[in-house]
């Protein structure tokens, strides 16, 4: 079994969603199991956690972070180290990070230099990206797409596209009783419920969706986005429509009576690699539409299943939300797509089938290095 230290700067939400599946399977498949990360983050049982006192936005608190890096790298010894986002790839693949030997595995959770709205910036993440691909074993992947976008920039590692890693036992289906329990439990009264699900941020659209909302309500429906703490900037963008076909609800310990409760979800997102939610919501069979970001042409319509959604172009919100509205208006349509959806997130989602994927890009990872080191040796022999 190995002993495999995860890191990331991330402490909550989709990374943090995808850490507890990733190691609650791999605890259970006997590996020792160890977590860097922000104290802030759960704990997740089983796991060894070390406190990364990293903070994105104070570069001054970067040298620290590389010396608790150093140290509990040092004091696990892993046989794989698995960095996760940009910061954890950032300070995990500098020659300084004292992971010399180590096995790396990269997982990016969204490339930077999609992540930056400077063009500038963005050039210079990606000569970042491909010099530390050069420190990296294997690239994991949240879906094939994200492994493409990084091959167009000169990332050439090898690479594994994982899926997301969903329990879909606990994100599961449930009966026209339990639906309609919800729904009066959360106070739905319209005949329909548009789902939108992510904490407030550019990258999730909820501004560009709020506002085609407010142009084009679509009728006997209700539009609630949750996962919003604040939700000042988004009331502005919807005068009319705020409080009486709209509203926001704050981030939630537990997503699932929303998506038990919804007849669809809609992604407007400018970027992802694979939403979590539309994970969530397909596996709780709820069809989905979304824009065409990383991963959800081929999470939702590709391959040989039925469709369990639609995909429309980033940023038309006009299509999303006539497409949302054909699905509302034909129950058989709705029903069809989320039989579908749960189908595809069993095949594609299903947490010890993306954890074998993991568990193969780990011994790919472990060959590689020894292979390099095997070079070495021979070059200075």
């Amino acid at each position: 079994m190995l002993r495999v230290l995860h890191v990331t700067e991330a402490p909550g939400w989709g990374v943090f969603s995808l850490l507890k599946e990733f190691t609650r399977e791999q605890v259970e498949r006997g590996h020792r199991v160890h977590l860097l990360a922000p104290p802030a983050m759960r704990r997740l049982e089983g796991v060894t956690h070390y406190d990364w006192g990293i903070r994105r936005s104070r570069p001054a608190s970067y040298p620290f972070a590389l010396g608790e890096l150093r140290q509990t790298v040092a004091a696990v010894r892993p046989d794989v180290v698995h960095l996760h986002s940009f910061f954890g790839g950032l300070l995990g693949r500098l020659p300084l990070a004292g992971l010399a030997g180590a096995p790396v595995v990269y997982q990016p959770h969204a490339w930077s230099f999609d992540v930056v709205g400077n063009r500038q910036l963005a050039g210079v993440m990606r000569g970042w990206e491909r010099l530390a691909s050069r420190r990296t074993d294997v690239l994991v992947a949240n879906c094939s797409d994200e492994i493409d976008e990084g091959r167009r920039v000169g990332i050439t590692n090898p690479a594994v596209p994982l899926g997301v890693a969903v329990d879909t036992a606990h994100y599961a289906p449930v009966d026209e009783v339990t639906w309609e329990r919800h729904r009066a439990e959360l106070g739905v009264s319209a005949p329909h419920l548009l789902l939108s699900v992510g904490r407030l941020a550019r990258q999730k659209g909820q501004d560009l969706l709020v506002t085609a909302w407010e142009r084009t309500p679509l009728p006997d429906t209700e539009l609630v986005l949750v996962g919003i703490d604040d939700d000042a900037p988004l009331r502005a963008l919807a005068p009319t429509q705020w409080g009486r076909t709209v509203r926001a609800v704050p981030t939630v310990t537990d997503v699932r009576p929303w998506l038990w409760a919804c007849d669809a979800l809609v992604l407007p997102s400018r970027y992802e690699t694979v939403s979590l939610a539309v994970a969530e919501a397909m596996a709780c069979g709820r069809p989905a539409v979304a824009t065409d970001v990383n991963g959800v042409a081929e999470t939702l319509v590709g391959g040989s299943l039925a469709h369990g959604g639609s995909v429309v172009p980033i940023g038309d919100m006009d299509s999303l939300l006539r497409e949302s509205g054909a699905l509302l208006a034909d129950p058989g349509l709705r029903a069809e797509r989320g039989t579908a959806a749960r189908a595809r997130a069993l095949e594609q989602f299903t947490s010890s089938v993306v954890v074998d994927r993991l568990d193969r890009a780990y011994s790919e990872a472990i060959e590689h290095s020894a292979a390099l080191q095997r070079e070495g040796r021979q070059h200075h022999t």
